[in-house]
Parts: C-alpha cells; sequence; structure tokens
C-alpha cells in the first residue's frame, strides 16, 4: 500500500507535547470552556482569562483541543494557548 493511501485510511492524531500532572501557563486573552465528555463537543459556559494564569494539564480532548484544571475546575482550550512553564531555577520562564 502506497503511503498517501495509508494516510487517507488512518486517522493522524497528533500528540500532545504535555504529561498529565504538567504545570502550564496559559496567556492572557486566552478563551476557555467547558468540554462534554459524553459527546466529545464543546458546550458553554466560555470565560475570557483576563490575565496569564497557571494550570494542571489533563489530557487532549482532540487534536486541536487540550484539557487542564484551573481553579478547581477542569476547562478547556486551544493546545496552542499552552505553554511549558520552566521551574524556579529558570526564573519560572515560558517556553
Amino acid at each position: 500500500m502506497l503511503h498517501s493511501q495509508f494516510l487517507r485510511k488512518k486517522r493522524i492524531v497528533k500528540m500532545s507535547k504535555f504529561n498529565k500532572g504538567d504545570l502550564v501557563y496559559i496567556s492572557s486573552d486566552t478563551t476557555i470552556f467547558k468540554w462534554s465528555d459524553n459527546e466529545s463537543v464543546p458546550v458553554g459556559p466560555t470565560k475570557m482569562l483576563k490575565g496569564p494564569k497557571r494550570a494542571l494539564f489533563v489530557n487532549d480532548v482532540s487534536d486541536y483541543y487540550s484539557r487542564v484544571i484551573f481553579d478547581g475546575e477542569p476547562w478547556t482550550l486551544k493546545e496552542t494557548d499552552i505553554f511549558e512553564l520552566k521551574g524556579e531555577e529558570d526564573g519560572g520562564k515560558i517556553s
């Protein structure tokens, strides 16, 4: 089977660079929202972060969205809005 035929038949899922429990950085002006576990679709409410926040990474919910724990609740956001938070020895800088 040709490589292009294989790609058409098999769904490619992007792997997250984060692991469950990682402390992550979320930039300001990021929209976060709730995600339906049983239907795998976004549901309300949404919230716009007014400032940068730290959260715990939970898992990927789709190819483009990930779930984090923020303010004691699970929230979903675009994976591109999540950044690695380095340790104190690095001054807590993001990468």
